[in-house]
Formats: C-alpha cells, sequence, structure tokens
C-alpha cells in the first residue's frame, strides 16, 4: 500500500488504512503521479463482512493499493487496534475533497457509473464550483451485464481520455470487482466511491455531521432507502461480533483464523467452478 503515513491495520484480514483525510488525499495524487494502475476501496462494515464470505471480494480488498475506513464502526476498530489518530472517511466525504485538489493540480479527473440524469447533475455543479476541473471522461453504463466487447470498448475509451483520477459508482461489491479485474489495464487511480455521485449531485442528502460522528449514518439512510439498505444493514451485529472477536485475538489466532478462512473460501471457490463445468 502507498500511503502517507505508512500505517495500516489488519481488520478481519483487510489492511485498512489508519490516516486522516489529509493524509489519504496526499496518497492518492502520489499515486496519479506516477501514471500506474491503482485503486482504492472505502471499506464499509457490510462490505467487510462479505471479504469473509466471498473469495472475489476478499481478494479485491486484499489487491487494493489502499482501503479507507468508511463508517464510524470501522474506524473504532482502527482505533482500537492501536491507531488513535485514524479519521472515517467515506466515498461522499472523499470526492469533494480530491475534486478541489484535482482542479488546483490540474489533474484530470473522470467519472465511471451512476445514472445520465445524476452525472449531469454532477457536471453542472462542477462547472459552477470548479470551472477549472479538467473532466477527461464521464459516462453511465448500461445497468446490465456487459459484453466483452463494451466493457473492451468502455477501457479503451477510458484510457485514451488521459484520465488520472477515475471516480468508479457501481456500488459495492461490482465496483471492487470491476476495479479488481479492470484497474491493470488502466493508467490512473480508480476510487470506488459508491453512492457519492448522488450525494454530489443533490439527489441524496448526507445526515448532518454529529450524526455521523455518533455513527448513526446507517440508520438514516435505511430510513431513506428501507428496501435497498434493510438486507445489508443486517451485517452490523454480524460485524461488530467478528470486529469484536478480531481485535481480542492475539497475532497468532489471527493468522490461524486468516488462513483456515482463506481455505474455506479457496474450497467454496473451487467447489462452485467445479459444479458450473459439471452442469
Amino acid at each position: 500500500m502507498t500511503i502517507a503515513n505508512g500505517r495500516t491495520a489488519n481488520l478481519l484480514g483487510s489492511k485498512i488504512a489508519a490516516t486522516t483525510l489529509g493524509e489519504l488525499r496526499d496518497s492518492i495524487f502520489l499515486l496519479a503521479s506516477t501514471q500506474r494502475p491503482a485503486y482504492i476501496c472505502f471499506a464499509t462494515a457490510h462490505m467487510l463482512v462479505e471479504t469473509t464470505r466471498d473469495a472475489k471480494i476478499r481478494a479485491a480488498y486484499q489487491n487494493a493499493n489502499m482501503i479507507s475506513p468508511d463508517g464510524v464502526p470501522v474506524m473504532w476498530f482502527v482505533r482500537m487496534l492501536g491507531y488513535k489518530s485514524a479519521e472515517c472517511i467515506s466515498g461522499p466525504t472523499a470526492m469533494p475533497v480530491l475534486l478541489r485538489e484535482a482542479a488546483e493540480r490540474g489533474v484530470s479527473v473522470g467519472f465511471y457509473g451512476g445514472r445520465e440524469q445524476t452525472l449531469t447533475l454532477v457536471r453542472e455543479r462542477l462547472a459552477l464550483e470548479l470551472s477549472n476541473l479538467k473532466i477527461a471522461y464521464c459516462f453511465s453504463p448500461p445497468f446490465r451485464a456487459l459484453t466483452q466487447d463494451e466493457q473492451d470498448q468502455h477501457l479503451e475509451e477510458i484510457s485514451r481520455s488521459g484520465v488520472q483520477l477515475l471516480f468508479v459508482g457501481l456500488g459495492s461489491p461490482k465496483q471492487e470487482l470491476w476495479m479488481d479485474q479492470f484497474s491493470p489495464r488502466l493508467n490512473c487511480v480508480c476510487l470506488g466511491i459508491g453512492a457519492a455521485l448522488e450525494f454530489f449531485s443533490g439527489e441524496k442528502v448526507l445526515p448532518s455531521a454529529w450524526i455521523q460522528k455518533c455513527g448513526l449514518t446507517w440508520f438514516v439512510r435505511l430510513c431513506q432507502e428501507p428496501r435497498r439498505l434493510a438486507r445489508r444493514n443486517l451485517y452490523s451485529p454480524v460485524f461488530l461480533a467478528l470486529a469484536l472477536c478480531w481485535t481480542f485475538m492475539n497475532e497468532t489466532r489471527r493468522s490461524r483464523w486468516d488462513a483456515s478462512l482463506n481455505r474455506r473460501l479457496g474450497s467454496a471457490t473451487s467447489a462452485a467452478q467445479g459444479e458450473s463445468l459439471s452442469g
């Protein structure tokens, strides 16, 4: 990982950046300056639980250049692991900061994901607030599985655009899997920012700062989108149980748990592949 302060906390087998927003910003622009493939994940409690259940998601997190703690509960456990200065940095929090910095540095940005209406509103706001920002690429892919030819065309267009920071808003875990698979074909930094585009466009509203600090963002979001988020929020108690157990393990037990989990996920993947081939 390329992090300005070099600090990461191993939480459930994923290396979470124990960093501040300023340090995360500096690390991302350092990566962008290399013009080499890289991607950043913003880890929610839900997605960290998914890394213990799905081998592909786990690999996507382990291959990431950086993982930011997205959500106060994740930040709490990073601090419990000894990194007291770690901050909660979500996609919606980081994106405006990164866009302002990109405008100041002359770094070109792009957007991949979200609805066409959302991207239009994002561009309209940027034209008003950051008129000097270089938007090299902007595309809303269809909400269906893409053919190989379609995906290859998108990747070629992104590469030709010269984009240096690509904000990927496909939703989790789709965006993490997309970045893990396709980031090596792009010489830019991809950032899996989830619903940040909709917050930036004004279509969704983030709760007030005090609610976020209390770790109640999940509750407000659940009230706003109960159908979409109800199942995802069932993961919260699972995350708390797993993270508490992990925090109080010693390094030897963590290593054994991690190795056992990797074997189990590897076996499950092999079995699924075998069933697919026999079918």
